[in-house]
């Protein structure tokens, strides 16, 4: 099979992904869709058949890591790649055949495509590895931020060309079966919030290739919960700090070779 995408759902109703699903059902190159269900609560689920659909419930919500990672066990080596995809997605027929001929000319373990809101504009999918501080004073102090925001989010880059990023958004993410094997797919100890981060930052630690494709365009209906849920901002809050207990603080040496590496493509310097 060339790709499995793979939905994660926490008491989605039907409504809520029919967008996300007729998108991913209508690519030639998506052989199979893979439904995991955590917490075992669309019941719809149970009367809905479809020949591309498989369905994972899960008994637990683990959360968007661990319920992709189901997929990732279950699929093992049974496909090229795994297409990992946000419910609140959508675009137009033929956008992942452009991302997987575009991954598989270039030979990548992790691509993700042009991203762009509702109304057209541009999503900055594409960012360099965080600070404590960029992340604090993003999250908090957002309109004092803004040149450092600009750096962080790569507004400076060409999104009509490929270029390098460190840290990819994980809304939708087609990822290898080569880069899980060897990565092992996303930790699970982050339930919510910097696992696409963490796995992105692990693919190029292990030194395979990552590249944005220019070639494919998606929507997505970004929620921002964090911005307005409390407990949403506590999962983001225990996720970062998992993230720099893991990684390091404020002496990161491979953040800033990767850093680095992104920024030297657009010819500027990390601050």
């Amino acid at each position: 099979m060339n790709i499995i995408a793979s939905l994660v759902l926490y008491r989605h109703a039907y409504e809520d992904i029919s967008r996300t699903l007729d998108s991913l059902l209508a690519e030639q190159s998506i052989d199979k869709v893979c439904i995991v269900d955590n917490g075992n609560h669309c019941d719809w689920l149970r009367s809905y058949l479809h020949p591309k659909v498989s369905v994972l419930s899960l008994a637990e919500n683990k959360g968007f890591g661990a319920g992709h990672n189901r997929v990732f066990q279950e699929y093992k080596d049974k496909c090229e790649y795994i297409l990992i995809c946000n419910p609140d997605i959508s675009f137009s027929c033929g956008e992942v055949d452009a991302l997987f001929h575009f991954s598989k000319e270039h030979n990548l373990s992790l691509t993700i495509p042009k991203v762009i809101y509702p109304d057209g504009s541009l999503q900055h999918s594409c960012k360099l590895l965080p600070t404590p501080y960029q992340l604090f004073m993003r999250r908090f102090f957002s309109p004092y931020m803004k040149i450092s925001n600009h750096d962080y989010e790569l507004h400076h880059a060409d999104y009509d060309r490929p270029f390098y990023a460190p840290s990819l958004s994980g809304c939708f993410m087609l990822i290898s079966q080569q880069a899980l094997n060897q990565i092992k797919g996303f930790d699970e100890r982050f339930f919510l919030y910097m696992e696409d981060v963490d796995l992105s930052r692990r693919v190029s630690s292990a030194g395979l290739s990552i590249q944005y494709c220019p070639q494919a365009t998606v929507v997505h209906e970004s929620q921002r919960r964090s911005y307005q849920d409390a407990k949403f901002l506590i999962y983001h809050i225990v996720s970062a700090v998992r993230y720099f207990n893991k990684w390091g603080w404020f002496i990161d040496c491979e953040r800033k070779r990767f850093n680095t590496k992104c920024l030297s493509q657009f010819n500027c310097k990390k601050s």
